[in-house]
């Protein structure tokens, strides 16, 4: 069954893979984990996990968006499925708190991926 509904989404997304790493909000003694991205817009991403996140977790991320070093914000889980081919998780999540200069290096590159293909 496919969905032939609207779109909902507000920003424009583009299919990227950028290295990120992830760790909950308050977790400093924790490593961040290792993942990237399948998607990004200006409003979220989604990556991937080697562990289930629950909805409504809050994470901080360090995103490498290739031409800067990199974008550090809080996302909030909107959801989490577990991809049965690969035993890992897809997560989609939404951009919680994010600096105002991180969302402008978010939105050059969406849009310079969008004009691209």
């Amino acid at each position: 069954m496919s969905y032939e509904g609207i779109e909902r989404r507000r920003w424009p997304r583009v299919k990227v893979n950028l290295p990120l790493k992830y760790r909950g909000v308050g977790e400093f003694n924790h490593l961040p984990a290792d993942s990237e991205t399948k998607d990004i817009s200006e409003g979220g991403l989604r990556f991937t996990s080697e562990r289930f996140l629950p909805k409504n977790a809050r994470f901080v991320v360090n995103l490498n968006l290739g031409d800067i070093s990199a974008v550090k914000a809080v996302i909030r889980i909107v959801w989490t499925a577990r991809d049965s081919h690969t035993n890992r998780y897809e997560v989609g999540a939404e951009f919680d708190n994010i600096p105002r200069e991180a969302k402008i290096h978010i939105s050059n590159m969406v849009r310079k991926h969008l004009n691209y293909y």
